[in-house]
């Protein structure tokens, strides 16, 4: 634990949402952390108005909505150690930027189609000093046509909320105990047929300030009879 000063800077707002927040989430939130989101959030900040990467402006909001929420999704990974995760739509970097300051042992990879994201992500990286992260500006149909050559996902995360047409792009990139983790504002529900996935579990939690409930959907490939 550590302590926030009690100031009124630019960020503040922000900072404190952060950490009163992952207290009511059970997030752990270390002083690095927290110190490497503030300069995550001071650039999203920065660059916001030239390269629209989010249109929630409000501190707390993104600290919640984004940051909070991405950092959530840590209860849905294993295995760390051996973690090759896909993050499909990456945007601004959510969920992948703040799971990887939050395990810097992951092996990241940030799929974003807009090379003005891209090119923001890249520089996110490099002003934390990250390694075992790359931001590729492609769609996922892409990804997977180049699925040859690539080694198998253990975890593939997105945000995006049609992934119905997805999924078959995600099977072929998945390796073969890997999981797809689909990140909702409800349960899944047999919305849309699951292309050869079934639910393995999902993670049911409500944001802090009163932002929503949201649940983690967790997709594995359907077991052979």
């Amino acid at each position: 634990m550590f302590h926030v000063e009690h100031r009124a800077g630019p960020g503040d707002r922000f900072l404190r949402a952060l950490v009163d927040g992952a207290a009511g989430l059970g997030v752990p939130l270390s002083q690095a952390l927290a110190d490497q989101c503030s300069v995550y959030f001071r650039e999203l900040q920065a660059w916001n108005d030239k390269t629209n990467l989010t249109a929630i402006t409000d501190e707390r909001e993104i600290a919640v909505k984004h940051f909070l929420d991405s950092l959530v999704c840590s209860k849905a990974l294993d295995h760390l150690e051996q973690a090759k995760i896909l993050d499909v739509g990456s945007g601004a970097g959510f969920p992948g930027l703040p799971l990887k300051l939050m395990h810097p042992e992951l092996e990241m990879t940030l799929l974003e189609p807009s090379q003005k994201k891209t090119a923001f992500l890249r520089h996110v990286i490099g002003t934390l000093k990250l390694d075992r992260i790359v931001a590729i500006p492609k769609r996922i149909e892409e990804l997977s046509r180049e699925s040859i050559s690539q080694p198998g996902f253990t975890h593939i995360i997105t945000r995006a909320v049609n992934v119905a047409s997805l999924l078959s792009s995600f099977i072929s990139l998945l390796g073969p105990n890997g999981v797809v983790i689909l990140c909702r504002a409800r349960a899944l529900e047999g919305e849309f047929p699951l292309d050869g996935l079934q639910i393995r579990r999902e993670i049911a939690y409500t944001l802090p300030m009163g932002y929503g409930s949201r649940v983690l959907t967790i997709l594995a490939r359907k077991s052979r009879s």
